[in-house]
Order: structure tokens, then C-alpha cells, then sequence
């Protein structure tokens, strides 16, 4: 049921009941199966999601190697922000990787309540904030050096992370080999 997405939405800007019931009319759920991508390079970025539960990355491939640029997990929004916004074509894949339950919710229909309800903008404005906030600490870790820093900083900002990926898909979110992580992790108490 939409009203998960509804809750989360009226916990961060009020909206009207008549903007909640369309939009609750609006919003599809479904299951999506780890190994499952939402989005491939190339295409065009058409629904935002929420994920009530699950882990999905954001990733590009390197020669034949995922490098992994972005993580979302439990009742997080879910987007290649770039394509959605632009409706242009992304160079970035999005891949779920834990078995997780999402919501969408289209390009044209989150127009439609931006355009219909301008109470909705104020929701959306939030959320770009939220976005920008997360890229602009993304940028930060990706300078901070030397390596054991950053995963200092990941382990502070970001613990569910360490249960969540892999240890090659971390080693290259921070930017460093699974070798140079793995002495990191073993000179930790």
C-alpha cells in the first residue's frame, strides 16, 4: 500500500489531503529480486522510487569491474537524479542488490502534482536538498586522504554500509583496492 510513501512524504513537508489521495492513486509497489536493475546505462531515467526495504547501488563499470558511486537502503528515495531531471539518458547503472520492496512513481505524474499542487514543491525542493547534501559529502570523502580516513568517515556517516555491500563494492565507493581496505579493517580494534 502507498501510504507508506504517503507517511514518509508528510513527515518531511505537509501536503493536502487532495494531493495525498491522487497521489496515493499514482503510486505503483512491487518486489524486485536482488540481480534486478532499475535502471541501465543508456536508458532514461522515468520513475522515482522508494525503497521500504531493501539495498540497491548506483555503479558504473570499469573494464569488466563495478565501481560503485551510491547506496540506498531502507526508506530511502531512489533515482539517477541527472536522468530523472533531465529525462536524458544516464551513464550509470542502478542494481538491487538485496530482495527489497519499492514503490514508483513516474517522471510525468510527479510533474503533474509539482504543476497541480504547489504544496508538492515544497517536498520536492526538500528532497533535491537532501540529494545535493549527500553528492556535495561524496565529493568531500572522495578527497579526503589518506584512505583509512575515508573509511573512518564511511564506518561514521554510514555503518549499515559494512553489513550491506561487499567488500569490493566499499573498496570502490572509497576509491581504494579490496587489498588496501582489507589492511585498513585489520589494523581497526
Amino acid at each position: 500500500m502507498s501510504t507508506v510513501v504517503i507517511d514518509i512524504i508528510k513527515s518531511i513537508s505537509n501536503i493536502s489531503d487532495a494531493a495525498e489521495s491522487e497521489l496515493t492513486s499514482m503510486i505503483g509497489s512491487k518486489f524486485v529480486q536482488r540481480g534486478t536493475y532499475l535502471l541501465k546505462e543508456g536508458e532514461t531515467c522515468s520513475h522515482i522510487y522508494f525503497m521500504q526495504f531493501g539495498f540497491a547501488h548506483q555503479f558504473k563499470w570499469k573494464k569488466d569491474q563495478k565501481i560503485s558511486n551510491f547506496f540506498w537502503t531502507n526508506n530511502d528515495f531512489v533515482t539517477h537524479m541527472i536522468s530523472f531531471l533531465t529525462q536524458t539518458p544516464c551513464s550509470e547503472n542502478i542494481e538491487v542488490l538485496k530482495d527489497s520492496k519499492i514503490y514508483a512513481l513516474s517522471y510525468a505524474d510527479l510533474q503533474y502534482m509539482y504543476k497541480t499542487y504547489p504544496e508538492f514543491n515544497h517536498f520536492g525542493r526538500l528532497m533535491l536538498e537532501k540529494y545535493f547534501l549527500e553528492i556535495a559529502g561524496l565529493g568531500e570523502l572522495s578527497k579526503i586522504t589518506p584512505a583509512q580516513k575515508r573509511y573512518e568517515k564511511l564506518v561514521e556517516q554510514r555503518p549499515n554500509l559494512l553489513q550491506l555491500a561487499t567488500s569490493g563494492q566499499i573498496a570502490s565507493y572509497l576509491n581504494m583496492s579490496q587489498e588496501t581496505l582489507s589492511r585498513i579493517r585489520a589494523k581497526r580494534p
